[in-house]
């Protein structure tokens, strides 16, 4: 068992050092090559978390962490040409495969996307309809800032949808009751979170939703 820690104890670091600059801030090469393996690997999530927003056309949705941008084109279908959805995203080679694989519909008004993050997403107050994270809330360095920063920019009644693979929290050493625990302190109410088997090669994934109370401040 010793033997074993000590394997993992080196091991992990090395494997983080290498994914960082791919899927955790994603930049350079790396990050180009990062960018192509989410847009295949991440498709089912992002599905799934558009389904699972209920979105309707007229409404303004905000995508924290969009990536190459494959669930913002999802998102923007389900408005039906009426509505707006905008992308934050921290990275610059991902909003450049952002800003190409949407290049029609930001041209068209429908999509917007912008430099930001969790905590700091621009948004004005209670300006969004739903705010959607696939496979980045683990990697958010203040999660307690920015779930209050996601209440915030929330209309009341606004819909939090959270979907990331389960292995992604485990290596961050995120527990799921933990996970719930942050979002019902940041004000969200009706938290559900459950797990799910997806076409992927990450496992299982978790999806999480909430609302911002309605008449809330």
């Amino acid at each position: 068992m010793l033997a074993v820690t000590m394997v993992a104890a080196f091991i992990v670091p090395v494997v983080v050092r290498i994914l960082d600059p791919m899927f955790a801030r994603p930049r350079g090469v790396p990050g180009k090559l990062g960018g192509r393996i989410m847009a295949r690997t991440n498709s089912d999530v992002e599905r799934r978390a558009v389904e699972l927003a209920e979105l309707a056309p007229g409404q303004t949705v905000l995508v924290v962490g969009p990536g190459p941008g494959v669930g913002l084109k999802l998102a923007a279908a389900r408005l039906d040409g009426v509505g707006v959805v905008i992308g934050v995203e921290p990275s610059a080679a991902m909003r450049a495969q952002a800003l190409r694989r949407c290049a029609a519909l930001i041209h068209d008004g429908r999509i917007e996307v912008r430099d930001g993050h969790a905590a700091h997403t621009g948004a004005a107050d209670a300006s969004a309809d739903v705010v959607i994270s696939v496979n980045n809330v683990m990697f958010w360095p203040d999660r307690d800032a920015a779930l209050a920063e996601l209440h915030r920019a929330l209309r009341p009644g606004g819909r939090l949808l959270i979907a990331t693979h389960e292995v992604g929290l485990r290596v961050a050493g995120i527990g799921l009751d933990q996970l719930r625990g942050e979002v019902e302190r940041a004000g969200f109410t009706g938290v559900t979170l459950h797990r799910r088997e997806h076409a992927s090669l990450m496992g299982s994934g978790v999806e999480l939703v909430a609302s911002r109370p309605s008449g809330s401040v």
